[in-house]
């Protein structure tokens, strides 16, 4: 039993017949994500994901359930969690993006580094519209940077 594995191939129950779940396959949280996308009429998004297992399952389940709902223009960023940032320029990348979307799939500490780093390059609202894998609070961030 796990309160924190998300990889959905430990929903195979012929595999891990002993193995059961106490959170959502990221799968389930893809399948949630591309609603939210058909929705809101959006055609595609960018993904900001940590460098490890978690980030790495969750950007492979979210492609796969593009693909699957026929929806194009997933572009993605990886955050190298040992340098603690973004590889590549985040303020070059989602402005000349397709999208104006997204998603960061990221732990909280990292999420909050993301979070940052697009503040510090201006590439949030109204421009951009985020979607968060964890909730963070606004408190760690300066008062005047978060009427942005």
């Amino acid at each position: 039993m796990s309160q924190s594995a998300t990889d959905p191939d430990l929903s195979d129950r012929k595999a891990y017949h002993s193995s059961y779940r106490t959170i959502s396959s990221d799968k389930k949280a893809a399948l949630a994500l591309v609603k939210l996308i058909l929705r809101f009429n959006w055609s595609s998004c960018a993904i900001i994901y940590q460098n490890d297992v978690f980030g790495a399952g969750a950007f492979k389940a979210i492609n796969e359930v593009f693909e699957n709902t026929g929806l194009i223009g997933r572009q993605s960023m990886e955050f190298n969690m040992a340098e603690l940032r973004i590889r590549g320029d985040l303020k070059t990348y989602l402005n000349n993006a397709a999208t104006r979307t997204v998603v960061v799939w990221a732990q909280p500490v990292y999420t909050t580094l993301i979070l940052q780093a697009a503040l510090d390059s201006n590439v949030v609202g109204p421009y951009f519209t985020w979607i968060l894998s964890f909730n963070v609070s606004l408190n760690s961030f300066n008062p005047n940077d978060c009427e942005r």
